[in-house]
Formats: C-alpha cells, structure tokens, sequence
C-alpha cells in the first residue's frame, strides 16, 4: 500500500526546479563549447585562405618578374611597373652617293609585353598590354579599372629593387587575420 501511495504522487516542484537547472547548465556549456569550435574554425579558414590567397599572388609576382626583362617602381603611384623590350637591328640603306659601303645598322626597341601592378592602399590591380604598348609617363597619373584586380586583400605593398634584385613583400588582411609575406628576393638576369 505504501508502495502504490509513492508512484502516484510524482515530481515535487522542487525535483523539477533542479533537474531545470542542471539541464540549463549543461545546455549552456554545451553551446558555449560549440560557439567556440566554430569561432576557431572561423579563424583558422579566414587565415588559411589569406594564406592561400598570398602563395598565389606571391607565384603571380615572381612569374611575371621572371618573365619580364626591365623592372621599374613608381613610388609616387606605389605601382611595379614589368615590360618586356624586344631589341632589333635595322638595316638601314647606305647614302646614295657611296659605293658598296657596308650598310648602318641601328637598334630599335619595341615593348611587347606591359604590365602594370598598382597598389591602391587596399587592393592591388593588374593592368596589362601585349604588343607595341607605350611606356607609361615617367611620375604620371595611373588608372586602372575594377576588373583588373589581382587581389582584395593587401593592405601594404612595397617593392625594392637593387641592380638585377627585386624584393616584394606585402601584407594581406582579412577581418582580424593579418599576414605578413616577404619573400627572398629574386635574382633576374640581365639582358
């Protein structure tokens, strides 16, 4: 009888009151565990990627000064300035007046290949000519559009150049991820 008594009466308000609790609590540190996983997977994709992002604008930059024969830096536009200058000798025709002589040759030089990376003070652009493109003007203004963009997140960029080296190092930036990159400088040949 007192058995049967004891089943039909249930939970007392206070049973229930702490089993509330005790799930309360368990339930908040079980969110709080899981906002922090995807917090540190958050940063760590945000700074893989920048880091993915900097290896390849990194192998682009060294292709295209390895590629180039004449490298310049515009420090009023912030802009590294690579061309390739195709050099040939012209024949030209002797003086009318003399007899058999050994024609003049006279060297020409034409850019084949231009391309201008230009820093903006947040994003780095890529401007690029193929053939017979006019050198840009010495301290002038450079534009480059939109569609150019070769990365979005630089936020420094600075290029130095002595003799046949060139040193690019950068810095990239995405929400709180921060990267610094600088390479070793690269060794171009001399043409």
């Amino acid at each position: 009888d007192v058995y049967k008594r004891q089943d039909k009466r249930g939970y007392t308000l206070v049973e229930l009151i702490i089993s509330m609790a005790i799930l309360a609590i368990v339930g908040g540190a079980i969110t709080l565990l899981m906002q922090s996983g995807s917090r540190s997977y958050s940063n760590t994709k945000a700074e893989l990627d920048l880091q993915m992002e900097s290896q390849t604008l990194m192998a682009q930059l060294n292709t295209m000064i390895m590629e180039s024969n004449c490298v310049k830096y515009d420090d009023v536009n912030n802009a590294l300035i690579l061309y390739q200058i195709d050099c040939k000798k012209t024949a030209t025709p002797a003086p009318s007046g003399a007899a058999s002589a050994a024609p003049e040759y006279v060297q020409v030089k034409n850019v084949t290949d231009l391309k201008i990376i230009k820093f903006d003070g947040q994003k780095l652009y890529l401007e690029e000519h193929k053939s017979d493109a006019a050198l840009p003007a010495s301290r002038g203004g450079l534009n480059c559009q939109p569609e150019e963009l070769l990365s979005d997140y630089v936020n420094d960029f600075k290029v130095d150049i002595k003799g046949s080296n060139v040193t690019v190092s950068f810095a990239m930036k995405s929400g709180n991820c921060l990267l610094y990159t600088s390479p070793s400088p690269r060794d171009r040949q001399k043409s």
